[in-house]
């Protein structure tokens, strides 16, 4: 296989390759094994500094024509110099991983689709999916959206055509051309204690209010004025005026 890294172009052998599903997809991806030789020491000196900047992509396997074929970062490299000074010749072993580039035009969430002009997601070490996105929205789906229930359907157009059962929160705001809303949704999944970190389930207040509710303690009238107040507490001045 050529790889291209930079300026760096070469040819590799490939020695190990595996295959696994994409926690954000599904869709397979590669992990690979590649050597190759560095005969000159610029060449040599060059796939060192390669190596360190490709961490988090920009090294591309390359078609038969010589164009970019699949995306990869560079997980491990080590080097070896094989032989006698001045004879010998640098070897150069690259774990590699393939790239994922992630890209929601839609995002659906129950039955409010958003077309985020700025979106995020991660996914945990134990699996766990959590996105961010910001996105136009009308008074209808904010309405909407400010009576969802905590744990809906979410659809990742784009990424995957696969609901994904998820909590979600919202801030909403005005933006020049509108309304506008930053929501944040994370898989549904088993609360865990860790030594690095806590999930535990929401606070009760939801569960508090059914019963409530349900008891006749609050009435339609109680239960709309609470939902307004949650959702006035939302709005914030500068829906653009943080990172996601």
């Amino acid at each position: 296989m050529r790889f291209r890294a930079g300026e760096l172009e070469f040819n590799a052998t490939v020695a190990e390759a595996s295959e696994s599903p994409s926690p954000q997809t599904g869709d397979p991806l590669r992990t690979l094994t590649i050597q190759f030789r560095a005969q000159k020491v610029p060449m040599h000196e060059q796939a060192l500094v390669e190596a360190e900047q490709r961490r988090s992509g920009g090294l591309f396997s390359l078609s038969e024509a010589g164009q970019p074929d699949l995306e990869w970062r560079v997980r491990e490299s080590t080097s070896s110099y094989v032989g006698t000074e001045p004879w010998g010749i640098n070897h150069h072993i690259w774990r590699i991983e393939q790239v994922e580039r992630i890209a929601c035009a839609r995002l659906v969430i129950g039955a409010v689709s958003l077309e985020p002009y700025d979106y995020a997601e991660a996914v945990s070490d134990d699996g766990v999916l959590r996105l961010a996105a910001r996105a136009p929205i009308s008074q209808t789906d904010l309405d909407a959206l400010s009576l969802m229930a905590t744990a809906v359907p979410v659809v990742r157009i784009g990424i995957s055509d696969t609901p994904r059962e998820m909590t979600c929160a919202y801030m909403w705001g005005e933006h020049p051309e509108g309304l506008a809303v930053v929501v944040r949704c994370i898989d549904v999944h088993d609360a865990r204690l860790t030594l690095d970190s806590a999930t535990l389930p929401d606070d009760g207040l939801t569960d508090l209010i059914a019963v409530l509710s349900a008891n006749g303690v609050l009435d339609a009238a109680d239960l709309a004025g609470l939902r307004l107040r949650r959702h006035a507490a939302r709005r914030v001045a500068n829906i653009d005026g943080w990172p996601l």
